[in-house]
């Protein structure tokens, strides 16, 4: 299971901007697992903002706790107001989230589409690719199964994220390296660089990617018959996902975590009844 990574904008607003207040006791709710106020807060802050930052923070929130639809709309939305109003960066960070949320819904074709719309504005506007872009691309290639083209990628992406000390970015390309070993059959390498990828995500409370983590590091350890581990995993990862409202998530780890128990079960069961 790959990791998309978030692409945001923001405007100078002052401190004593209700929109900016909403948003930040939004974030704090949210940090502290009170989700449905966080939403509510969310939701308020995008109404009271006059920029497109509080509707980009709703969407990045949507995304975050699965619900796809609503992030969908909102990040289409964007779009459009972007080029109403002729906003480059508005337009590059919406199509770099829509694109997420389409490959976690799999559109995998709309959604390498509107990467490579993203990849060519950030050329023509900065002469070179960034990090995100990097990353959509890395993930289209894997849908791809071009999987060398997508290593080269999320190793170009990894070097600048560690150059500039951007633990979120790092995190994110550890994890998808990780998820990248394991399609290739790469346990030790794929465990490697999702163990780095869950601590960087446990040490910035990003809970929902670390639950993600936990997710492949199970499957790494069910591929070596260490059903043991792998139900630890997936019982961690199911308190990750409970914790930030990861609902669908939360739902794909019991599912494994009940088919890991059943093959545990059969082990446990005396040789002689087999």
């Amino acid at each position: 299971m790959t990791q998309s990574r978030e692409s945001s904008t923001s405007c100078v607003a002052s401190a004593n901007d209700p929109a900016t207040t909403l948003l930040n006791c939004a974030r704090q709710l949210e940090e502290t697992g009170l989700m449905v106020a966080a939403r509510n807060a969310y939701q308020a802050a995008a109404l009271a903002d006059d920029t497109p930052n509080g509707r980009v923070e709703l969407a990045g929130f949507q995304f975050r706790t699965e619900f796809f639809d609503d992030a969908s709309k909102e990040y289409e939305s964007l779009l459009g107001l972007a080029a109403e109003r002729n906003d480059h960066k508005l337009a590059e960070v919406a199509r770099h989230n829509l694109a997420a949320v389409l490959r976690k819904t799999g559109q995998t074709s709309r959604a390498t589409t509107l990467q490579a719309r993203a990849s060519e504005s950030t050329l023509s506007t900065r002469g070179e690719l960034g990090t995100a872009d990097l990353t959509g691309r890395a993930l289209d290639a894997i849908d791809q199964e071009d999987f060398d083209l997508a290593e080269n990628l999320l190793l170009r992406s990894l070097a600048i994220e560690r150059e500039t000390d951007n633990r979120t970015g790092e995190a994110t390309d550890c994890a998808n390296l990780g998820a990248l070993a394991l399609l290739r059959g790469d346990n030790a390498v794929g465990i490697r660089f999702l163990a780095r990828a869950y601590h960087l995500h446990r040490t910035l409370n990003d809970r929902v990617n670390a639950g993600t983590d936990l997710l492949n590091l199970a499957e790494a350890f069910q591929n070596a018959s260490r059903w043991s581990l792998a139900s630890r995993c997936l019982r961690r990862a199911m308190l990750q996902f409970e914790s930030c409202g990861a609902e669908r998530s939360l739902d794909t780890a019991r599912t494994r975590l009940r088919e890991v128990q059943q093959v545990q079960s059969v082990f446990q069961r005396d040789p002689l009844l087999n």
